[in-house]
């Protein structure tokens, strides 16, 4: 299969798991790896010998899927949550990285020693290294539905972001330690010492100054197509600049982009390009996604893992030990989400914190000339699955156990107060009608009216039981309207540029002010300024 035809057949493939993972309320991560999966195993049985043109290469992950991933994170990455939060971002990301390493490298020593199974500890160093970075992709969208803690979110999102760059710079030194880095032949401490100065800082450089250039250039346009390009170019130029002058390429990616969300989306874009610049990225980040996890599980082979699952569980229970003992410790540096214990703190940030498309890259970007590669390949390949499988569709039932978010009986209550209010107010505007009309008895009017007041007052109780704001919900109600009346208007406006009364000029102009208006009712109260 030609490489274009694979990548349509992908994305029509991952359209078609993601409807269905809506109607059957399955995470859509969790369903294209068994999609993929399923797809591996009639590959090995039926056809051994098909390609599907597609593969997860680090070509194709690090200069096209990564960078958009990344980008978009950090574009919608509020730098003001990210500084509340920044003290155990960079725990769980810099030592969380390094300790994690260690303690998971040394636990399966141990283990496998102990029950006679055999692994070169140079796989088993790499694959530790390797697994150390979380991708909390499908955590993350479960904890924003249950409501959960926005702090426990953004101390996910920070963590995965920085410890993606972490993990790939330690990568490269175990490999060069090993030997097998073809740029580099030897492993000295001043070497060590410049790589990772110049991998961090360098990043930090590249990516901020053109995060911050780009920037400048939004506010001197209005041009929502324009703009969108200057943010492409922030994304990708960061990253491939950063790595052709080899400093961290994600590291960059990460700094550009959280310049160009707080910086340049703020100061720089009218409400009209916000709009159309966030739809454009969470496009990309739904296409690198759906790809990332599809490939995941096609890539994988199954009767190879099933070989060697005793020590894929090993690790794989190595990682989660290693990740739980530094989070119990670091508890006091951090500045913790307020939770119901410090136990379920623990058990959430551990369980939370998946491995995805990164490790696997990782994984195959060894020198094919390894011995060692496929056994590589496979540990980590397996306890990548392990975590997209096990941990990410059992998140709902660990938020439950420890209180966290609200659980459906909450939403469902919450909707039928919502639904009740509308209805009484959808009644007393009838009879505020009728009355004035003069079709009802002034003792009638009255007294519905009493009625309508104690209904009211019962709803309102029923509210502050269950934490709800009466008034809250019927203002959310009011902005859902308004928003649905604003896209009306948006597309009578279309109409009138395609029937001819309008000029380009003159609609462009008009959506600009439906889409400001649809903006503020999306975020709030909020000024900007606009280029």
């Amino acid at each position: 299969m030609s490489f274009e035809l694979a990548v349509i057949a992908a994305l029509l493939l991952a359209s078609i798991v993601g409807m269905l993972a809506q109607r059957l309320r399955l995470p859509y991560t969790v369903s294209l790896v068994i999609v993929g999966l399923v797809f591996a195993v009639v590959r090995d049985r039926f056809f051994p010998g098909f390609d599907p043109g597609l593969h997860l290469t680090p070509q194709l992950l690090f200069t096209i899927l990564l960078p958009a991933l990344v980008y978009e994170a950090a574009f919608h990455l509020e730098l003001r949550h990210f500084l509340e939060t920044w003290r155990t971002v960079l725990v769980l990301a810099v030592p969380g990285v390094l300790v994690g390493t260690a303690l998971t490298f040394g636990a399966s020593w141990a283990v496998l020693g102990t029950l006679g199974l055999q692994l070169p500890w140079p796989v088993l160093l790499l694959a530790s290294t390797i697994l150390a970075a979380t991708d909390p992709v499908g955590v993350l969208a479960l904890l924003r539905e249950v409501g959960a803690p926005r702090r426990l979110a953004v101390i996910m999102e920070g963590e995965s972001l920085l410890n993606d760059g972490i993990a790939i710079v330690a990568f490269g030194v175990v490999l060069t330690a090993l030997g097998l880095d073809p740029h580099h032949a030897t492993l000295t401490f001043g070497w060590v010492v410049r790589f990772l100065s110049w991998e961090i800082l360098g990043a930090v450089l590249i990516g901020g100054a053109l995060g911050l250039g780009l920037s400048w250039l939004t506010s001197t346009i209005d041009d929502h197509l324009i703009e969108i390009t200057l943010t492409t170019i922030s994304a990708f130029g960061s990253f491939l600049l950063a790595d052709q002058a080899h400093a961290s390429g994600i590291i960059a990616c990460l700094v550009a982009g959280v310049l160009s969300g707080n910086v340049g989306a703020t100061y720089g874009m009218s409400a009209s390009t916000r709009v159309a610049v966030t739809s454009f990225w969470e496009y990309a980040a739904f296409v690198a996604n759906s790809i990332i996890f599809l490939l995941v599980g096609l890539e994988t082979s199954p009767m190879r893992l099933v070989q060697i699952a005793a020590v894929v569980l090993v690790v794989w229970l190595s990682m989660q030990l290693a990740r739980s003992l530094f989070i119990a410790g670091s508890l006091p540096i951090m500045e913790p989400v307020r939770f119901a214990s410090r136990k379920g703190l623990v058990a959430v940030l551990t369980w939370g914190g998946l491995r995805g498309g990164v490790a696997m890259v990782l994984a195959m970007s060894v020198p094919r000339t390894w011995a060692y590669r496929q056994q590589l390949i496979d540990v980590v390949f397996g306890a990548v699955l392990l975590t997209i499988l096990l941990q990410a569709p059992t998140m709902p039932l660990l938020l439950r156990l420890f209180g966290i978010g609200r659980d459906k009986g909450f939403r469902q209550e919450a909707v039928l107060l919502r639904t009740r209010l509308r209805a009484l107010n959808e009644a007393e505007r009838y009879l505020e009608r009728q009355h004035e009309a003069g079709a009802v008895l002034p003792e009638v009017y009255e007294s519905l009216r009493s009625e309508f007041v104690r209904r009211r007052e019962e709803l309102d109780t029923l509210g502050k039981q269950l934490r709800i704001d009466a008034g809250a919900i019927l203002d959310e109600e009011r902005r859902e309207l308004e928003r649905q009346l604003a896209l009306v208007e948006k597309e009578s406006v279309r109409q009138s540029y395609a029937q001819g009364a309008l000029d380009d000029h003159l609609m462009r102009r008009l959506v600009r002010e439906i889409d400001d208006r649809i903006l503020a009712l999306d975020e709030g109260p909020k000024s900007s300024t606009r280029g």
